[in-house]
């Protein structure tokens, strides 16, 4: 496939329109309850067992990603011809996490699951597999085939319930072109290099290499998070939680040196940050009036569409963090997974469906769609835009660290955003520090049940 990754602008409507062909009708559902456990269900007496069979099968794949529908249906479509009695039917559900989380709990409650469904890969796959919600899908031959899962969400009690789907990445986007102007040909991959670029940039005319959109709380802690991923979470995979045992302090020296090391970068960002929003940045940098921004991947192609001057000249590379060329490693998670209903009453028919999800021509289909790297070992990634295409060998090598937030107590990302605008604004640290902390602490004694969680995750993935 040599198609250019792109951004499937007809998601919305493709979501809550019938396509047709043998995947059947694509339905939108509103959402229901909060998410509950259900452990009833689970099994009709009638199974199928035999996958082309004359008995005619209609199976239900649910997805809260719109923009995929498409590829879906196309690899339904393509399903059916190969199995004739075998029909999937997608059903997109309500976007967002807590969205799709209510919406599945109420059909879980009523025992009227989708036998197959897409959701965001984290602690959500241990919940409903606790529940009993999920098929034990350890055994059927797809772990072998993907890349590494560094934190095995998908795991409980030992058992596999979920696969993911593709990688998202996050980090920097970056000019080339000022950087060539200013005499850099190579990439940085160090903080020592990463600051001397910027120098050569600014020693070349260009006043603030570094752009931040403060105004937004996402932009004010866009590097925040980099650091957090590459070298607090990734040096230390149980910071966090160690963090809500008190054996760490968000008030300590990992969080000390994290905006120690956001100041130095900051002297070489514009001064009206907490001015800038998201949109106005992005109208800078197109003008290449920024040579570095932290961003995912996909606004690459909207700074094109921007400036088509920019096609070719921009790359997606890891925050240059690493005090060695040896530690370099890019941020990459796993957007989204699929599982099998526990109650589905074909059984053999959904995980003769749920592999040949993850052939590599399927699977690639699914990542284009979402503008994101397939998951699947050797799946074509020619259609991967060229601004990301050195992350591919970097991905391939194992040399990624994930998303630490996806462990972290409901609402701290939200009073994060908020402490480090305030920061920036003038807040001194020992204050910014310690409101950190005390917002933590504040969120962990309102749920007490969360930390409780928390360890019954951790210790299902090590068993």
């Amino acid at each position: 496939m040599k198609r250019r990754l792109m951004a499937c602008v007809l998601a919305g409507i493709l979501a809550a329109t019938a396509l047709g062909g043998c995947s059947g009708t694509t339905e939108t559902v509103d959402g229901g309850d909060e998410v509950t456990e259900n452990v009833e269900n689970k099994g009709a007496e009638e199974v199928v067992n035999e996958v082309g069979n004359e008995e005619q099968i209609t199976l239900k794949f649910a997805t809260g990603a719109s923009e995929c529908v498409t590829a879906l249906n196309t690899i339904f479509s393509n399903y059916n011809s190969e199995h004739p009695n075998v029909t999937v039917e997608v059903t997109v559900l309500p976007g967002g996490v807590a969205g799709f989380n209510s919406a599945m709990a109420s059909k879980l409650a009523a025992g009227d699951a989708p036998d197959l469904f897409q959701y965001q890969w984290g602690s959500q796959i241990n919940t409903y597999a606790k529940g009993g919600n999920l098929l034990d899908i350890t055994d059927i031959g797809i772990r072998d085939t993907i890349q590494d899962i560094k934190k095995p969400m998908n795991v409980y009690n030992g058992k596999d319930y979920a696969y993911p789907v593709e990688f998202s990445l996050w980090g920097l986007m970056y000019n080339t072109d000022i950087a060539e102007k200013a005499g850099i040909t190579e990439t940085p991959k160090t903080f020592d290099e990463f600051l001397a670029d910027m120098d050569k940039m600014k020693a070349n005319g260009l006043e603030y290499p570094f752009i931040v959109p403060a105004k937004d709380g996402s932009g004010a802690t866009g590097f925040v998070f980099c650091y957090l991923h590459q070298i607090v979470s990734g040096k230390n995979p149980d910071f966090y939680y160690q963090c809500c045992t008190g054996d760490k302090s968000w008030d300590g020296e990992e969080w000390r040196t994290l905006f120690e090391t956001y100041e130095k970068i900051l002297e070489y960002a514009n001064p009206d940050s907490l001015g800038l929003d998201v949109d106005n940045a992005l109208t800078r940098f197109a003008r290449e009036e920024g040579a570095f921004m932290v961003s995912g991947p996909s606004t690459i192609k909207k700074l094109e569409e921007m400036n088509p001057e920019l096609e070719g000249k921009l790359k997606y590379i890891p925050f240059p963090l690493y005090d060695s060329e040896d530690e370099y490693k890019t941020i990459a998670d796993f957007d989204s997974c699929i599982s099998i209903w526990s109650g589905t009453k074909y059984k053999e028919a959904a995980i003769d469906v749920y592999k040949y999800l993850y052939l590599p021509e399927n699977n690639t289909l699914l990542a284009e769609a979402r503008n994101a790297v397939p998951i699947v070992k050797g799946a074509d990634t020619s259609f991967v835009d060229a601004s990301l295409q050195d992350q591919i060998p970097i991905l391939n090598e194992g040399k990624y660290v994930g998303y630490s937030e996806r462990e972290w107590i409901p609402g701290i990302k939200e009073i994060m955003k908020t402490i480090v605008q305030e920061w920036i604004g003038g807040t001194d640290l020992d204050t910014t520090l310690a409101n950190l902390e005390k917002e933590h602490q504040r969120l962990l004694d309102a749920d007490k049940e969360f930390l409780t969680g928390f360890e019954e995750l951790r210790s299902s993935m090590r068993e």
